[in-house]
Parts: structure tokens; C-alpha cells; sequence
């Protein structure tokens, strides 16, 4: 897909309570607006004015003009204007065609989207709203029905799959840190390898059900989470080829009890290299030094990891 670009950009919000979400985004890849009061003659004609007539005379004023800036934003907007919602815990967003249609029995307006909704950046990567900025988030607070995204610097970037700038300096530092922990953690002792692997867990709310290094002969972790009660088993070899990999994951299959296993190594010969990056396998899941550098950042123990190879 092409990078986006758009100088506008407006949440609009698909129905009360939602109501519409599903059937614009699922099914008729539709803009939806309602304010059946305003005669839609009026809209397309651009007699704003006389269109202001629909609300009661006693109404205030600075309402009535609130209510109808919405409803000419969602007829005059052009098609190269992007227009988001939030739906299924993800941001969607797309361009609509200029042409707008009442429907016959509740007197809504809709705008056909161009191609469809959609809810990934252009790379295909879900927009997970967990993942988004609160000051984007904050447009879902808004009480009308259409609004625009102060954001959008921040909103391109999400749909173009980018950083920006003050964003992607840090990523930049972050993964020099990664590399610059990768030598470290391959000159680790075995015991300081299968402890770092335990700080990893517990660092993540895991909790070893006995000691490391002395649970079972083919486990040196076993793990449970106090929240799901899912127990998963991790071994620990510093060195490691495929025939050593091939065994454990036999050991594995015969295992009860566990939903997971962790093969976890920081050097890995080349062959199993080329092997973990080519499985792909929920159940029984590879470690390698690049995911324990990254794992070893994020849940902040790149200290400790300093401090033990000093």
C-alpha cells in the first residue's frame, strides 16, 4: 500500500453508543450520520442557514451551530480527508467518496467509503488502541458525533507505519542498547543464563513453583501465572545445536501439564540459528540472544545484566 498523506482528519462517531460500528465497518463499509432532522435537501445544497431551522427556534444558538458545522463537515469534507472511529479495541480509519445518500426509514445519511475501513497500518500491522497515544484516544471523549484529530502528525505516522522524529531517535538509542547487550549476554556464565531467564519470568508476573536449576532433569524453570493458573516449562542451555533442540522438544510432547516450553540459549550453533528463524510453533518457543537482549530492555534489567558482567 502507498504511504497516506492528508491535511485533515476527523473522528466521527458511528451511531449512539456505537450502534452503526459494525454494520459501516463489516458490512457496508459506509460513514453514517444521523441529525434525521435536517432535510437532506438543504445539505446538499449547501443552504446551512435554512438548515438551521430544523432545530427548535428556543434551542441555544451556539448548539444549533455546533450540531450543524458536524453535519456540513460530513457533507463537504473532500475525499482526501481521513476519517477515523474506534471499534473492537483498534483504530479504523479510511477516505470516503463525496456522494451522500439518505436512507428511506430512519432518515440517516451515509457516505461510501473508498476501498474499505480498515484497522492496520500499510504494513498490515493491527492498530491496537493499547498501543496509540492518549491524546489521540481522547477524540473517543468527545460528546458530539463528529470532531476533528488535532493529532494528525501523530495519526499519519500510525497508519504509515513510521515514528516520529523525537519517537524514532529513541528507537534508534533503544536498539543500539539491544546490540551493545548482545556480547554481554553471549559471555554469560550457564547459572547467570538460567538466573537472567528467571528475572525475565518474574519480571513478568510469572512464579517458579520450585528452584531454579532443581525442578525436574528436563526443566530448569517451572513457571505458573497466579493469574491464569497456566504453567509453562523453560530449559536453559548456554550452548546448543539442533539435535540438542530436537530433544527437548520431543521431551516436551510427552509432557503433561504444560501449555508452553522455552528453549532458551544465547548461542546457538548456526544450524539451529536458521532453524528457530524458520518455525514457527506456539507451543514450543525458541529463545535466542536477540530476543533475551530485547526481553532484557524491557522489563529493565539491563542493569543487573551490566552489573554481573563487571
Amino acid at each position: 500500500m502507498q504511504k497516506i498523506s492528508s491535511n485533515k482528519a476527523f473522528f466521527i462517531k458511528l451511531g449512539e453508543n456505537g450502534k452503526w460500528e459494525e454494520s459501516c465497518i463489516k458490512n457496508d463499509n459506509t460513514l453514517r450520520l444521523g441529525y434525521d432532522e435536517v432535510p437532506h435537501e438543504l445539505c446538499v445544497s449547501s443552504k446551512w442557514e435554512e438548515a438551521r431551522t430544523a432545530f427548535p427556534s428556543s434551542s441555544d444558538q451556539g448548539s444549533i451551530t455546533r450540531h450543524i458545522n458536524q453535519v456540513r463537515q460530513f457533507y463537504e469534507e473532500p475525499e482526501n480527508t481521513i476519517w477515523i472511529t474506534f471499534h473492537s479495541n483498534c483504530l479504523w480509519w479510511c477516505f470516503a467518496k463525496e456522494e451522500i445518500r439518505q436512507l428511506p426509514d430512519d432518515l440517516s445519511k451515509i457516505r461510501y467509503v473508498k476501498c474499505k475501513w480498515c484497522n492496520t497500518d500499510i504494513t498490515g500491522k493491527p492498530l491496537i488502541k493499547g498501543c496509540l497515544s492518549g491524546k489521540l484516544l481522547a477524540v473517543q471523549s468527545f460528546r458530539g458525533t463528529i470532531c476533528s484529530v488535532n493529532e494528525l502528525n501523530y495519526l499519519l505516522h500510525k497508519i504509515n507505519g513510521t515514528s516520529e522524529p523525537h519517537v524514532a531517535e529513541a528507537e534508534e538509542v533503544v536498539m543500539k542498547l539491544r546490540s551493545a547487550l548482545i556480547p554481554i549476554i553471549k559471555n554469560l556464565h550457564p547459572k547467570d543464563l538460567e538466573t537472567l531467564t528467571d528475572l525475565i519470568f518474574r519480571q513478568s508476573g510469572w512464579q517458579r513453583t520450585g528452584v531454579a536449576g532443581e525442578v525436574e532433569k528436563d526443566i530448569d524453570l517451572d513457571l505458573l501465572s497466579p493469574i491464569t493458573l497456566e504453567r509453562v516449562a523453560v530449559q536453559v542451555k548456554s550452548k546448543a545445536s539442533v539435535k540438542t533442540f530436537d530433544v527437548y522438544k520431543n521431551k516436551f510432547a510427552d509432557m503433561r501439564g504444560f501449555s508452553r516450553f522455552y528453549f532458551v540459549t544465547h548461542s546457538p550453533d548456526l544450524s539451529l540459528s536458521k532453524l528457530a528463524s524458520e518455525q514457527d510453533n506456539d507451543s514450543f518457543i525458541f529463545w535466542g540472544v536477540d530476543q533475551l537482549a530485547g526481553l532484557v530492555v524491557r522489563n529493565g534489567l539491563v542493569g543487573w545484566l551490566i552489573d554481573r558482567a563487571s
